[in-house]
């Protein structure tokens, strides 16, 4: 793609960004706004998120981020009081078993920041998902010391700690990410 094409893209993002209007990304409307715990929250960034089985790569969902304010780092998105929010709106039906296999993998490959308690926290936040239906989404959002996880847009559970917190934003933007380009997106680049 030429420099100057790469350009007018850009600003076009960065135009719908900061106009209200919503983007989409493989035929998932993503809103530039959130409201959380009665906090305005901005889309931080998006992208897709794909799985490779055997040779195939498939386009698993569509990942969302919002924070208060810009976030661009791994430092500021650690450093931030939040609250913030991930949407992940699957683009295929998924089982429960499935969705449990797919965190668990997700969380031995990129999870960098562990603590004591981590193993019962982690079985926790596994139990409160079900399976996925096409364009069904998960959402989990940090809010003060507390993790609520949503499935298919019911509260399911809340983990209390920041060491959770910090577990699970480690699978984003830790040094092992869960795909390098979705961190990328997710912190807006």
């Amino acid at each position: 793609m030429k420099y100057k094409t790469r350009v007018v893209l850009s600003a076009l993002m960065l135009l719908s960004l900061h106009s209200g209007f919503s983007l989409e990304m493989e035929g998932v409307n993503v809103p530039q706004q959130k409201t959380v715990n009665g906090q305005a929250l901005s889309l931080n960034g998006a992208g897709l998120r794909t799985v490779t089985l055997g040779f195939i790569p498939i386009k698993a969902y569509v990942a969302s981020f919002y924070s208060p304010s810009p976030l661009k780092s791994e430092d500021a998105v650690l450093a931030s009081p939040g609250p913030l929010q991930f949407t992940f709106t699957f683009l295929r039906a998924v089982s429960k078993n499935e969705v449990v296999q797919a965190w668990q993998n997700q969380i031995q490959a990129s999870m960098t920041y562990t603590y004591p308690d981590l193993e019962k926290d982690r079985t926790a936040f596994l139990g409160m998902f079900g399976a996925i239906t096409q364009g069904g989404a998960q959402m989990v959002q940090l809010v003060g010391t507390d993790t609520l996880v949503y499935d298919n847009e019911t509260l399911k559970g809340t983990i209390p700690g920041r060491n959770f917190q910090k577990a699970f934003l480690s699978l984003w933007f830790g040094s092992k990410p869960i795909q390098a380009d979705l961190k990328s997106a997710l912190l807006g680049n």
